[in-house]
């Protein structure tokens, strides 16, 4: 999976999240499931953020001086 597709999940499993489509956690016959929590998901999608930003040559500015 590339690092732009998993941007892409973190995403939107924090859209899901703040739209109330997926809870923090429930129990179904005694099985918890628990998510992970937003302030995670958040770490996790600025990570992903900066290493698809290295990957894509970062963020290089260059200028060039003359003299007038």
């Amino acid at each position: 999976m590339t690092t732009s597709e998993m941007l892409d999940q973190v995403n939107a499993a924090i859209s899901a999240r703040l739209s109330g489509g997926a809870v923090a956690s429930y129990s179904i016959n005694g099985r918890n499931i628990q998510y992970m929590p937003i302030p995670e998901l958040l770490a996790i999608k600025k990570d992903l953020q900066k290493q698809l930003s290295a990957e894509k040559g970062g963020s290089r500015n260059f200028a060039k001086f003359v003299k007038p």
